[in-house]
C-alpha cells in the first residue's frame, strides 16, 4: 500500500464497520470508550443530517482513517472520533484527514472548530498543535473521559 494516494470520501453505509475498526482498537487501548462513542459509531448519519460531514481516509481499496464533523450551531463544529489505524499511522493520513475537516467546516460557513481529547493521546495532541488549534478550558464535557479542548479560528 506504500506509494498509493490517500484519497479523502464522504461516508457511505458500506464503511459503516469501518468506523469501529478505526474507533475501537484506540478507544480500548487508552482505556476511553464510552456509551456516547458507541452510539456515535452506531449512527453516523446523524452527523449528517445535521449539516456535518463523515470524513474517511481510504488507501488503495482499504478505509484507514476517519473524522466526524458535527456542526454545533453559531459558526461553531466539532471535529470527533479522528483516528487512523494503527498500522497506517506516521504515513500523512491524520495530516490529510485534518486538512479535509478544516475545508468542510469552512465549506459549510462555520468560524471555529473545536476538538476535544486527552493527555494520554499524544500523537493526536500534536498533530492538533501543528495545525494551530490552541488549548482552552474545558467544562460542558460531553465526553467524561476527554479532560481536553482545543479550538481555532477558520
Amino acid at each position: 500500500m506504500d506509494g498509493l494516494p490517500i484519497e479523502i470520501i464522504d461516508y457511505e453505509d458500506r464503511y459503516k464497520q469501518a468506523l469501529e475498526d478505526i474507533s475501537l482498537p484506540w478507544l480500548l487501548e487508552y482505556d476511553l470508550l464510552e456509551p456516547v462513542d458507541l452510539e456515535m459509531l452506531a449512527d453516523p448519519h446523524r452527523f449528517i443530517a445535521g449539516g456535518g460531514r463523515v470524513l474517511l481516509a481510504r488507501l488503495g481499496d482499504e478505509i484507514v482513517g476517519m473524522v466526524m464533523l458535527e456542526l454545533q450551531g453559531e459558526g461553531v463544529c466539532e471535529a470527533l472520533k479522528f483516528g487512523v489505524k494503527e498500522a497506517f499511522r506516521e504515513r500523512g493520513v491524520g495530516t490529510a484527514l485534518m486538512e479535509a475537516a478544516l475545508q468542510a467546516a469552512r465549506d459549510a460557513g462555520q468560524k471555529r472548530i473545536v476538538v476535544t481529547s486527552n493527555h494520554k493521546l499524544k500523537a493526536a495532541l500534536r498533530l492538533y498543535e501543528k495545525f494551530g488549534f490552541e488549548y482552552v478550558t474545558y467544562s460542558d464535557k460531553w465526553f467524561q473521559l476527554s479532560d481536553i479542548r482545543m479550538e481555532r479560528d477558520l
